[in-house]
């Protein structure tokens, strides 16, 4: 069957043949001519497209490359999978010192995704030198661009050291040549074939640039793997919660791209002759929709890189292509839904989720040529290649450094007209840029941001410009104006008194260091202190909401003209939420209906604003809660602008928590919660040194530690902390808070701002320690983390570590679909989602000091809750982790609880555990259903009690008090019974004589009828001392 479709598909490609010839030129008509000169490429660059320094043409690249080694003619054909491995093992062991093979994964039937390093230091690299790369056979029928890889490879090692460019090249960059991302597909195609479908897609008939996460899920076409019927054959291989199809290969090839800091890349395809740039997938999803990026002049001109320096694509006119008519393309580019829309493809997401700028080249008509048609393409495409990898070394580069010169990683480097990137885990960065000055700001958490400007030059290597920020908070950083995001809703915050200028300094501060995050989508221009100087900067910005922060009774007033308001603004929800986030004021005055405040608003000429006063009170206190009451309002308006606009058809949903929460909301996951905490007497607060601890709970055992060592995670911590305490959702935790103890710690001193892969938690055992002298019962901690999306435990004490990570993962809706971990940035051994770490292991043997450390006795759990790639806000954290902790912390209160005992004993169960000494007197030991022989042991090893308990679903916790007191009450009680002795000896006479008296001692008593005669003292005074003595 498959002969005689490969015979047909072939006699209608000889049919096309002859329509339109793969070699022939390209003409353009007279009307074409004409779009020529209207197209974007003439928008952006004008004449400056036949600039060859701009765009070299084939020739030119030809002449700058000058005199070189190429293939030998005899190897340009096709490669089936094992020509192709051998060839570039052949080409590893012939250039040891500049390459470097490796895998990027395995398709789904087992073959290798080889990736080639050429570079001068191919294992390892080099600061600032950028990683380039090229991947082919995307469509496993689509072979000039895995051929044209290897060709490439050849060239680069072949003349290295002879030629000078092609050696500058390899000694400047670091390329990554994938020649088959779809080695599968390749095997079922066939040679000569040119608009078929056979061997496109991978082994289970899913076209792999359909099959990347898409911006619009409701686009994902059937062949990207959303065709129902197909879903029930395919290994769901669940790596994101919302795209539970993507497969093998892109799976790989995703934690490959995010794996290394790509600049810049090329996807190589066949079926037509074009460059082709981001969006391929437009809002509408209709075809030829143009759909341009941020960086969209930066993408015209990168295409037209390519296409320039090819014998033909650059030309304008119809060419052989997909239609059997052809395709017809102005200059050789297009833009990708321009062309024809395409949800889930590469170029997109890696657009959108990495530092990489990539385009899509379709090499010509013919998907699978035959060998006598290689070295023809070869000679078309090679120059291209050349040229297009050569704007990798372009744009501007540097360090971004503190001022104790440590590099920042995760900063964010943002341009005038392109979307933000941000710097390596060594501070670099490198951004490609197209010819003209640029305004750059970078900034980071923790530290203010700076902003410069750079020229870049056409054909000009990249500009170095290093970058120095300093912290936030620091005199040189002081200012009489700040503007913090890039968002496109702009809002300004001002204020015309000390309180809310204190306020709005408060603010910036706040947003500086990243513990107040504002919405991605917002710009704020900060004015501590407005004066008329400013004005023209504040009309400059042209805001479309200003906040006026005031002292005076908390309320809101607006200033504008009925027209600006938003239709959705709501002045009395407004007021209530913000009384309830500050409370009620002392009494005062209500500034901002003075006719001097009215004025001076008034003056601002902001005749198109939102105008909105807030008085925040008339107290200087509680200055950090203000600041982030207003930064929530600031969201909550940019909400209600944006709906409010007719333009706004689509709102994406986010992750910050200023779109969810209102401001009183807000204040309970900053840790201007822990006031209202204490105030409701939720939680106890215990400091030690510069940690403050917060206690919650029964004061039972098992005590366990809640920690936050990221910036990240601290609004999670006070999130639950909150939660916990909220009487309407503390039921939900009553197992837990009712039979243990919580001990919180929200906050470390010089907490980590950056967001990295863990492979050890030893470093923090000096917080630990600190936190077992503070709370001397804890024995097991939890650790909040980011820069994985995995668990890892230390299961070395009371052996509840493994059991609590797998709960956790169990319960975790991302971690619990794959075995490995679902984000691609870390340590290349770190990859399992869940692993059991140790207090001693290579990190901790540096530890030279030889001092004992307390917390080598805890057992551990360190959670990684968010990939390092992703949007650095954090109010979704608690939402998409709440289950698992509270799973988690239910499992640790499952065993055995021993109280009554005294420090010194210890206590196992059958042979489970090593002895565990009691603290305090008490002792939680862990324990699986079942029944349990528990033995306590006294101070001497004797035996002091042997107990059985039954743990079970229905009754988890079990109690025991061992009935033993102290040796110190031993003592009093013994002391106690001499004393009476004692006393009770030296007083026999008197009381006898009493007792005498009563008749107690005269046999017959007064039965005789005999008078009582006083013998000594009165009655009255002797019952006083025999009361006496009875106290005694």
């Amino acid at each position: 069957m498959r002969p005689l479709l490969g015979l047909f598909l072939a006699v209608i490609s000889t049919w096309a043949q002859q329509d339109l010839s793969w070699k022939a030129d390209i003409f353009a008509s007279e009307r074409e001519n004409e779009m020529a000169e209207q197209d974007a490429l003439t928008r952006y660059f004008g004449n400056d497209k036949r600039n060859t320094t701009f765009f070299p043409t084939w020739d030119t690249m030809k002449t700058k490359v000058g005199d070189f080694i190429n293939v030998n003619s005899t190897k340009i054909k096709n490669h089936n999978y094992n020509e192709m491995t051998a060839w570039l093992q052949a080409i590893r062991l012939n250039y040891p010192n500049i390459t470097h093979l490796y895998s990027a994964g395995k398709s789904i039937e087992g073959r290798e995704l080889w990736v080639l390093i050429v570079s001068d230091k191919p294992k390892e690299h080099e600061l600032l030198e950028p990683e380039l790369k090229i991947v082919g056979n995307m469509h496993g029928n689509e072979v000039v661009g895995r051929e044209a890889v290897l060709y490439l490879a050849e060239i680069l090692c072949l003349n290295y050291g002879k030629n000078k460019y092609l050696t500058d090249l390899v000694n400047n960059a670091r390329f990554h040549l994938m020649p088959s991302m779809n080695p599968d597909g390749y095997e079922k195609g066939f040679a000569g074939d040119r608009i078929s479908a056979m061997g496109r897609a991978n082994a289970n008939d899913v076209d792999l640039n359909r099959n990347f996460p898409t911006k619009y899920p409701e686009h994902r076409e059937q062949s990207g793997g959303n065709d129902p019927e197909k879903r029930k054959t395919l290994p769901v291989m669940k790596w994101l919660q919302s795209y539970p199809f993507v497969l093998k290969e892109n799976i790989a090839v995703m934690k490959w791209l995010q794996s290394y800091p790509f600049v810049l890349s090329t996807n190589l395809h066949g079926g037509s002759l074009v460059a082709n740039y981001p969006y391929d997938d437009s809002v509408t999803g209709q075809d030829g929709i143009y759909t341009a990026s941020a960086d969209d002049k930066l993408f015209v001109e990168l295409s037209y890189r390519y296409a320039r320096a090819h014998t033909k694509m650059w030309k304008t006119g119809r060419r052989c292509g997909l239609s059997a008519e052809g395709d017809n393309f102005i200059n050789g580019i297009t833009n990708g839904a321009g062309w024809y829309h395409l949800a889930g493809g590469m170029q997109d997401w890696q657009y959108e989720n990495t530092n990489c700028l990539e385009i899509t080249v379709e090499m010509g008509c013919f998907k699978f040529p035959t060998d006598d048609m290689m070295p023809k393409l070869w000679e078309e495409h090679q120059f291209a290649l050349l040229s297009f990898m050569e704007m990798g070394l372009t744009g501007v580069t540097g360090l971004v450094t503190d001022r104790n010169n440590n590099t920042v990683a995760n900063a964010t480097i943002s341009v005038d007209t392109g979307k933000d990137i941000i710097s390596t885990e060594s501070g670099e960065y490198w951004r490609l840029l197209p010819p003209g000055d640029h305004q750059i700001t970078v900034s980071a958490r923790g530290l203010e941001s700076d902003t410069f400007t750079v020229t870049v030059m056409p054909g000009q290597r990249a500009v170095r410009h290093d970058i120095t920020l300093l912290a936030c908070g620091d005199n040189e950083t002081k200012s009489e104006l700040y503007i913090r995001g890039r968002g496109k809703n702009l809002i300004a915050v001002l204020s015309f008194d000390e309180i809310g200028g204190k306020t709005v300094d408060e603010l910036a501060r706040l947003t500086c260091t990243g513990d107040f995050v504002i919405d991605k989508d917002i710009s704020l221009m900060l004015i501590p202190n407005m004066t008329n100087e400013l004005k023209g900067r504040l009309t400059d910005f042209d805001p479309s909401a200003v906040l006026i922060i005031s002292e005076g009774i908390v309320e809101t007033v607006t200033f504008s003209v009925s027209e600006n308001e938003p239709r959705l603004f709501d002045k009395a929800k407004m007021d209530e939420s913000l009384l309830k986030a500050l409370g009620n004021s002392i009494q005062c005055d209500r500034k901002l209906l003075e006719s001097k405040t009215a004025l001076r608003v008034d003056d601002l000429q902001l005749k198109k604003a939102f105008e909105l006063g807030i008085s925040i009170g008339c107290e200087a206190k509680d200055i950090q809660k203000k600041a982030a009451t207003i930064g929530t309002i600031a969201d909550m308006i940019k909400n209600e602008l944006i709906k409010d606009s007719v333009s706004e058809f689509s709102v994406v949903p986010s992750a910050h928590p200023g779109d969810h929460f209102t401001p009183d909301q807000m204040i309970l996951v900053t840790n201007a919660a822990v006031a209202e905490l204490e105030r409701k007497e939720c939680v106890q607060e215990l400091a030690r040194g510069p940690n403050k601890f917060y206690l919650m709970g029964s004061g039972k055992p098992p005590y366990t530690l809640i920690v936050a060592v990221e910036k990240r995670t601290e609004a999670m911590a006070y999130e639950m902390m909150s939660t916990y305490c909220n009487p309407e959702t503390k039921s939900q935790f009553s197992d837990i808070l009712d039979k243990s103890t919580l001990v919180f710690l929200p906050e470390i001193p010089h907490t980590q701002l950056n967001c990295h892969d863990y492979d050890t938690i030893s470093p923090f055992k000096l917080l630990f320690d600190d936190a077992i002298g503070a709370v001397s019962q804890l024995d097991f901690v939890i650790i909040l983390a980011t820069g994985g999306m995995k668990v890892r435990y230390i299961n070395d004490t009371i052996g509840i570590g493994k059991q609590m990570a797998e709960v956790y993962r169990s319960n975790h809706d991302l971690m619990k679909a794959t075995e490995s971990e679902g984000c691609a940035k870390g340590f290349p051994n770190e990859k399992e989602a869940i692993r059991a770490f140790s207090w001693h292991d290579n990190a901790s043997r540096m530890d030279k000091s030889g001092v004992d450390h307390p917390s080598d006795n805890l057992d551990a759990l360190l959670v990684q809750i968010g990939c390092c790639y992703e949007n650095m806000a954090s109010g979704h954290l608690y939402t998409e982790n709440q289950r698992a902790i509270k799973s988690a912390l239910i499992e640790r209160t499952r065993g055995v609880r021993i109280i009554g005992g005294v420090d010194g004993m210890t206590v196992s169960v059958d042979h489970m555990h090593k002895a565990l000494p009691l603290l305090g007197g008490r002792r939680f030991v862990p324990l699986p259903n079942g029944e349990h022989l528990v033995k306590v042991k006294t101070p001497g090893g004797q035996m002091h009690a042997q107990f059985a308990v039954v743990i079970s679903d229905k009754n988890p916790t079990a109690e025991k008090f061992i009935g033993v007191q102290s040796s110190n009450m031993i003592v009093i009680t013994v002391a106690s019974i001499l004393m009476i002795i004692a006393c009770t000896f030296m007083c026999r006479q008197r009381v006898t004589s009493v007792l005498n008296r009563r008749g107690f001692f005269n046999g017959i008593g007064s039965n005789h009828g005999f008078e009582r005669i006083p013998l000594y003292k009165s009655d009255d005074e002797d019952e006083d001392e025999v009361f006496d003595l009875q106290k005694l």
